[in-house]
This record gives C-alpha cells, structure tokens and sequence, in this order.
C-alpha cells in the first residue's frame, strides 16, 4: 500500500513499479475512479507533453466496471467478454473505495467482483494499493485492503510472526479505544501500548511518508524544496449601503 500523503508521487511511484511488470512482458491493470482516467491514460501514448519519457501498456478499467456486467468501458472493452483474471499486476488508485466489504445475496458488489474475480483467480497476481487515507472509519478499512492483498488469507503473514491478521487488527482497535479513554492524550504511551506486531505488519505492506519526513530524511537538495503553503485569500464583498 503506498499511503504517501497528497501530492507526494504515488501516481509516479505506481509507474515506476507498473514499468518493472511490463519489462517482463507482463500484464497490468490500473483501477481507477473515472475522474482520473485522463491522467492515467496520459501516460500510455506518446505525447508531446508527458512529463514522463516512458510509453506503458497498461489497462485502464473505472471502479464502477466492476459493478457492470454488460456495455462497453471507456477504454472500449466490452464488459460482458473482459477477462478480469488475465493480470499479473493489479493497481487500486484511491483504493480506500474499497474498504467497505458488504456483501449482496445475489450479485456483486465492486469489492466482492475485485476479490472473486479479479484477484483469486489467478494464483500470481500481485495487487498495489494507492491511497492517501487507507484508513477512514477504523482499521476494519485497512483490514479489508489488505485482504486484497493477500488473496483473503488472515494467514497470509503467518511465517511473519502474525498468525492472523484480523485478530492482530482487532487487539491494536482495542489498544487505540483504552488509549482514548484516558483524559491525557500521550502519544507515547498510546505507541507503546500497541502490538509490535502491527509495526510489523505496516512495515512489510505500507509505505506512509508526508512532506515532513521526506525533508528531515531524504533531503531536498536535489529536487528543491516544497512549496510553501498559503493562506487562503479573503474576499470582503463590497456591501451597498444606500
């Protein structure tokens, strides 16, 4: 999951991965919400004003697609022929779309089509997760990306030292909800209080840096430094008193 804060370069960084994928002949799917489709497809043709000297061969499909079982997508696939198992790399932009797992009777909802269809049907597909806030509600959010991940195994981390990731996210809830009960709020003693496994488990899935880390560690000296926030301007409309 790469969880940088806005503006930091996920789109660039899931290219630099998509990129390793195609250089194995591979094929790759970006999921995204239809609002970004120009700017992931900017990047598969050979345009004038691409900010990168790369063509891709990825696949773009909407989140909706998933929901729909006939008609055509706009990248011009006829939904009721896609393969959606055909992929070795699966990328979620804004996969926090995805944290809610309720399932319908009959049907699909977007998460049970992504996880049936998508991800367990072939055995090697990898899955890259794209989203500045991976956890909205509780980690019950990150829980589900995760299983994304891992193909719906709570196991999957076993030989980690995590035997089940839904009771490790369960007892790291319950850590948060005591540490909230308190009057003083110790960032400390709340860091303290959660399982070691669950720093574990966000070191081997997650990547989390916001403009303050990426200055105090990386430095800005070849890149420049970030631009420097404004306050927003006030506008007083002029008020006729006559």
């Amino acid at each position: 999951i790469i969880a940088d804060s806005v503006g930091l370069g996920k789109t660039f960084e899931a290219l630099a991965v998509i990129k390793y994928f195609e250089l194995r002949q591979d094929n790759v799917l970006v999921l995204t919400p239809a609002k970004l489709y120009d700017n992931w497809n900017s990047f598969r043709g050979a345009y004038k004003d691409s900010v990168v000297d790369e063509i891709f061969n990825y696949k773009i499909m909407f989140h909706t697609d998933l929901s729909r079982t006939k008609g055509e997508s706009k990248s011009g696939w006829d939904l009721r022929r896609f393969d959606w198992s055909k992929f070795d790399l699966i990328v979620i932009d804004e996969s926090h779309n995805f944290r809610n797992r309720t399932e319908k009777e009959e049907g699909f909802t977007r998460y049970q089509r992504l996880m049936e269809e998508v991800v367990k049907k072939s055995q090697n597909t990898k899955v890259l997760l794209l989203s500045a806030t991976p956890v909205n509600n509780s980690l019950t959010d990150l829980k589900n990306q995760i299983s994304l991940i891992t193909r719906d195994h709570d196991d999957a981390f076993e030989s980690e030292g995590i035997a089940s990731v839904d009771n490790l996210l369960r007892r790291t809830t319950a850590a948060i909800n005591e540490w909230n009960k308190g009057h003083k709020k110790n960032k400390k003693e709340l860091m303290d209080s959660l399982p070691s496994e669950f720093f574990k488990l966000l070191e081997m899935i997650s990547i989390s840096r916001s403009r303050k880390h990426i200055t105090n560690f990386y430095g800005t000296e070849k890149v420049g430094s970030f631009p420097t926030k404004l306050k927003p301007d006030t506008y007083t409309p002029d008020i006729d008193t006559a």
